[in-house]
């Protein structure tokens, strides 16, 4: 099985900003159809952790995401938020105390 990553809106938030969303272990049901075994976005938001049927919907996403931790330079399939926060504790240890 493999992961899909997509660029979609957070249902309960529609009105905010494009995300890249990634199901894991994706195995299609019909042509918009598709089981997998969790839902999470890049930036960290998860989405379904128990196993779910996911129905695409064309939207008119764009090609990339406009959220700034989906943006960050991480990996689709990285988790952003763990990233971003490491890279803020490494800054925080090397900076110089006042």
């Amino acid at each position: 099985m493999s992961d899909m990553t997509i660029v979609a809106k957070l249902l309960d938030d529609f009105g905010d900003n494009w995300h890249w969303v990634i199901l894991h272990d994706v195995e299609p049901r019909s042509e918009q159809q598709f089981w997998a075994s969790h839902i999470d976005t890049a930036c960290g938001v998860i989405l379904d952790e128990g196993g779910s049927v996911a129905e695409l919907v064309d939207t008119g996403a764009p090609a990339e995401p406009d959220c700034p931790l989906c943006l960050s330079g991480v990996s689709p399939s990285g988790n952003a938020a763990v990233q971003v926060a490491e890279e803020i504790m490494e800054e925080a240890q090397h900076a110089p105390i006042s």
